[in-house]
């Protein structure tokens, strides 16, 4: 059944790259210019996701009063007591939103920019993350029970709703109640809207896109993770590969448990619960076995490079996005921009770096600004 509302000038170009499970969840709609958009409307207003095509029409010398997608966005909007998710599309993204693009971790912020959740290249990914979107909408819809605030059109709902019947976090394991405390740092939204199901999904999936994906939150990379269990990147994802779901041994149960399968699991790769790669590795550490004779041991023999930081820090480019490279805080600064949220911890760039881009060096936090000065 389809679940996603697609409008474009030429909807099958873009669908065509979809396989067959993805076409079914996917009602193209052609646009028309002589009645914009009136059959895709009625037939959006229950979609969990509503997907808009930048380029409705052909373009023109003059192209001010052109409808593009985001523009019958705000009209569709403007018509209904609350949207869905919302992703705009096109096959030249560039020339779309006349800005540059930038990594795809940062493209939240364009997004939010232009007032939707997501952008994207008309792609095969794209597609694979649109799906993606859908689906939690819909595990949200499903698993998220608001009491309605009277007089209102919005609701609250319990905490461990969140954290345990949408995110999917383990009930009943002995980091549990961390990863509640860790998501309430995270300041989700409070509040939803009750007027429909996905107009009450879209705040949550939003926040998870853009306060918790991008940054180290509760959930981690796996880059992330393995500065916490003090190996290198590329060590932790042999261990992951030779683990896989493997469960039969007590500590490959426990780093199982650790991966985040909830909603948007895969959109910008793999996540792992913060609160149980910690626990997990506490408990390797307090095991009769060496700690690394044991964590090797879990990787059937594969050789670890283990981090010999006094203080390890993941470094981050130019963008703010982390990278796998790994080095001692002591000679890294601390930097932030104005879309990282209030709740994340500022990111780690090269004091060498910092001094020689002057945009760098205005994103160092007041705190470690001196050290741009002193002498090396």
């Amino acid at each position: 059944m389809a679940d996603i509302a697609y409008i474009d000038d030429d909807p099958t170009e873009f669908m065509a790259l979809a396989e067959q499970v993805e076409k079914d969840r996917i009602a193209g709609f052609e646009y028309d210019e002589s009645a914009p958009g009136t059959e895709a409307f009625e037939a959006a207003r229950g979609a969990n996701v509503w997907l808009f095509d930048f380029f409705l029409v052909a373009p023109t010398p003059d192209e001010s009063n052109e409808e593009n997608g985001l523009s019958l966005f705000q009209k569709w909007r403007a018509s209904t007591k609350g949207p869905p998710i919302t992703v705009v599309v096109s096959s030249d993204l560039r020339k779309a939103i006349g800005d540059p693009l930038g990594p795809v971790q940062r493209r939240h912020v364009i997004a939010q920019q232009q007032g939707v959740e997501w952008i994207g290249e008309k792609t095969e990914e794209t597609i694979r993350q649109v799906i993606e979107l859908a689906d939690a909408a819909k595990v949200v819809t499903d698993k998220l029970k608001p009491h309605p605030v009277e007089a209102h059109a919005f609701g609250t709902y319990e905490a461990d709703q969140l954290c345990f019947d949408v995110l999917g976090a383990p009930r009943d394991l002995d980091w549990s109640n961390n990863v509640q405390r860790q998501i309430d740092r995270a300041r989700p939204p409070r509040e939803v809207l009750v007027t429909s199901g996905p107009a009450m999904a879209r705040p949550i999936v939003g926040w998870l896109l853009t306060h918790v994906l991008p940054y180290p939150s509760f959930l981690l990379t796996d880059s992330q993770a393995a500065l916490r269990l003090g190996i290198a990147p590329a060590s932790f994802r042999g261990l992951a590969a030779a683990v896989g779901n493997d469960k039969k041994t007590k500590f490959r149960r426990m780093f199982v448990n650790c991966r985040y399968e909830g909603p948007l699991a895969a959109f910008l790769g793999r996540r792992w619960w913060r609160a149980g790669i910690d626990d997990f590795a506490w408990q390797v550490s307090e095991s009769k076995e060496e700690y690394r004779a044991a964590l090797q041991a879990m990787a059937s023999g594969i050789p670890f490079d283990w981090l010999e930081q006094s203080e390890p820090v993941l470094v981050s480019d130019e963008d703010l996005v982390e990278t796998d490279e790994v080095a001692d805080a002591k000679d890294c600064v601390r930097v932030v921009d104005e879309d990282f949220p209030a709740s994340v911890d500022p990111a780690w760039v090269s004091i060498a770096a910092a001094r020689e881009n002057r945009l760098l060096a205005a994103k160092v936090i007041f705190e470690d600004r001196g050290l741009l000065s002193e002498a090396e």
